[in-house]
């Protein structure tokens, strides 16, 4: 009886919250998890160290999703259970296993035996009685789960992922626990990432929607002259879930009756790279330009083509110099671009790195855009608002527009380039003059209001 009125307690207390930025929120779960485990380190003694830390340095990796055991949970501590209240996500939870290690009859059942008693361990209310795996698979080095618990209107999901072959205690001990309430959703994607080198590298990537949807993946993508991006599709031949082992280059699509549901890269975010980055030429450069920002700015763009499933040659250097004093800081910056074979151009704009931005899911030192070989307007940092503007070296003047035609900003150049005050989510077209007033270019600008890493796509999520 206590725990059915536990349970209905925790149902009548089910906070509704917004959808929101997957990435940071798995920012912040991480972060968390990492707190926590430091405590409970420090609890339980330098002798639990010692018998923990070789095993961590042994896997050298780290799950995307938190993957962490956690302490029993104190009376009332479970994450209260999700309704199931969508005919899609029903439609994920009435899935057959899939996975190739679905047809391991004793192996499913031993996964589901040991998830349902490690249910409190779990953060999951012993309540929802029922467990099912809905994936089980064994990928180049690692062993990846998706479990969920429910009963008849309400259901919770967990996933880990284990090294090769890993026995299901090992899976359970790296099963996320979230530390607040989750969305109940048809799509479940997570991941992993290993130390390689000072970089931290995607070892494999996890997409799963319900069975009987289509998945698609494309690595070619080309960005066009207008900013938009072409590519083509290949059918994953799995039903409705994909599994990439390896560094994760490509932009994943999920058809289900007939309708895109999700769009996106397979990656779960940018991770900037503690190394070093190899030196590049700015010979053929405009401005003053900082070298080792300019090898950095062209080490994230490539990063970031290469998440995206884009295709390009390595980034060049354009230009460099210091933004204006209305940009706080004036920061030191370089703009660097990479041009598909279709003339569209990914352009980045890389800073002196600003001051931290908490609860902030975006780096403060970049900003990209699209645009091409012979002009690219891209933002500037903070809230005053502006943008960057690189022309050809002849250009003299710019003027900014905005969707109906009328000149909202205008300003000097000096070869090609300057920054101009102006809010970017107004400016739809550009126009640069040479000295004599005579156009050299009129180009749109698509995306200065988009999101900071979209480069001509944005995630679409529809579910």
């Amino acid at each position: 009886m206590a725990d059915e009125i536990r349970q209905a307690l925790a149902r009548l207390a089910e906070p509704v919250v917004p959808d929101p930025n997957p990435y940071q929120r798995l920012l912040v779960r991480v972060r968390r998890r990492r707190q926590r485990r430091m405590a409970v380190t420090c609890v339980a003694g330098l002798a639990a160290m010692a018998i923990a830390l070789p095993a961590f340095g042994a896997a050298g990796r780290q799950t995307v999703t938190g993957a962490a055991s956690s302490p029993p949970p104190a009376v009332g501590t479970y994450q209260p259970a999700s309704r199931i209240d969508k005919p899609i996500v029903r439609q994920l939870l009435d899935s057959p296993t899939r996975g190739n290690l679905a047809g391991d009859k004793a192996l499913i059942a031993d996964i589901e035996r040991q998830y349902r008693a490690a249910r409190a361990q779990l953060l999951v209310d012993p309540a929802l009685d029922e467990v099912k795996v809905l994936l089980a698979h064994d990928a180049p080095g690692a062993r990846t789960v998706v479990v969920a618990f429910l009963d008849d209107s309400h259901a919770l999901l967990r996933y880990g992922i284990g090294q090769a072959a890993a026995p299901v205690t090992e899976l359970l001990s790296v099963t996320g626990t979230p530390d607040e309430p989750q969305p109940l959703e048809p799509y479940v994607f997570f991941g992993r990432q290993s130390l390689v080198g000072g970089r931290h590298i995607t070892d494999l990537m996890v997409g799963l929607a319900p069975a009987g949807c289509r998945v698609e993946t494309s690595t070619d993508g080309r960005i066009q002259p207008d900013g938009s991006v072409a590519r083509s599709w290949q059918v994953v031949s799995t039903d409705g879930f994909v599994v990439r082992a390896g560094h994760v280059t490509e932009r994943w699509r999920f058809t289900c009756g007939g309708v895109v549901r999700h769009a996106g890269p397979a990656e779960l975010g940018v991770l900037i790279p503690t190394e070093a980055a190899s030196p590049v030429s700015t010979a053929d450069a405009r401005g003053s330009v900082d070298a080792t920002l300019a090898a950095t700015a062209v080490r994230d763009l490539h990063g970031l083509i290469e998440s995206h499933g884009l295709t390009g040659p390595a980034p060049q250097v354009i230009w460099g110099g210091r933004l204006p004093d209305w940009v706080p800081g004036a920061p030191a910056a370089v703009l660097v671009s990479s041009c598909s074979a279709d003339a569209g151009c990914a352009a980045l704009l890389k800073t002196e790195a600003g001051p931290p931005q908490p609860g902030s899911g975006s780096p403060s030192d970049y900003w990209t855009a699209t645009g091409s070989p012979d002009l690219i307007v891209v933002r500037v940092p903070g809230e005053t608002g502006g943008v960057l503007v690189i022309g050809p070296a002849s250009a003299a003047r710019v003027e900014l527009l905005d969707g109906k035609e009328r000149t909202i900003a205008s300003g000097r150049l000096n070869t090609g380039a300057g920054a101009i005050r102006v809010d970017p989510r107004q400016v739809a077209k550009v126009k640069v003059f040479n000295k004599n007033g005579r156009p050299l270019r009129t180009e749109t600008t698509p995306g200065l209001s988009a999101n900071f890493s979209e480069l001509g796509e944005p995630t679409m999520s529809a579910w």
